[in-house]
């Protein structure tokens, strides 16, 4: 029976939310060629949250203490990636205008692929070292003139649910621009909807924000030490739930 309501709701989601979904976007990218983007965010995110919600995806968010947040300071926001779900709960959810480095394959989606342009997201390709190199230039030119940036360090989607191998690169692009890093740990998205299945649920969402690693410290730190912090830090505000 469980089984029976998951498979109704898979189609749910995708029938339904998916629709909503891309509904918003082909509005979004309308209103974009006039509303610069910063302007519209706001509309933006009520809409994806609007979207969650109709999906039966509810979203708890925890800052840390004493957070002073600062919306004209930049950060390069480094999340856990478990989910296809991760980019719009992200995109609804980090307290500042980011722009995201997302696989090049991404941008030729249909309306989404659009969406993504128009925002001003960052394509990189993956399988070649220099033209990643490229992309990550192009988010430290973001990072000093317009706005934060959101960068899955994994690079990928965890088959799993643990964290996969960080990639060197995001790294690098935060010591290069000189800019603190905020890890963020998602719970509960890899029970939503896994890589290579279509199944869908609905559940809890729980997104914990650190405090930012200092750019001072991202930027004296070797490496492979601000690594392996940066991934202390994403697994402790893991909560498998």
């Amino acid at each position: 029976m469980k089984n029976i309501f998951y498979y109704i709701y898979t189609i749910y989601a995708w029938l339904v939310g998916g629709l909503v979904f891309f509904t918003i976007a082909a509005l979004s990218i309308l209103i974009l060629y006039v509303v610069p983007v910063k302007k519209f965010r706001p509309i933006f995110i009520l809409l994806l949250k609007f979207n969650l919600l109709i999906m039966f995806i509810r979203v708890k968010v925890e800052m840390p203490k004493n957070f002073n947040f600062e919306s004209d300071k930049r950060y390069i926001y480094m999340p856990n990636h478990v989910s296809i779900l991760d980019a719009p709960i992200m995109a609804a959810y980090i307290p500042q205008l980011v722009n995201a480095v997302e696989a090049k394959e991404h941008f030729s989606w249909a309306i989404y692929g659009k969406l993504i342009e128009k925002w001003g997201n960052i394509p990189i390709e993956r399988k070649s070292v220099q033209k990643s190199i490229t992309s990550m230039n192009k988010a430290k030119l973001k990072l000093q003139n317009d706005n934060s940036i959101l960068v899955f360090p994994e690079g990928g989607r965890t088959r799993n649910g643990q964290l996969l191998r960080f990639k060197k690169l995001p790294f690098q692009l935060a010591k290069d621009a000189g800019v603190a890093i905020i890890p963020v740990g998602m719970s509960g998205v890899y029970s939503l909807n896994k890589k290579g299945s279509v199944l869908m649920r609905p559940g809890r969402v729980k997104i914990k924000f650190a405090s930012p690693i200092p750019a001072e410290k991202v930027i004296a730190l070797p490496h492979d030490e601000l690594m392996k912090e940066t991934r202390a830090q994403i697994e402790s505000l893991i909560e498998y739930i």
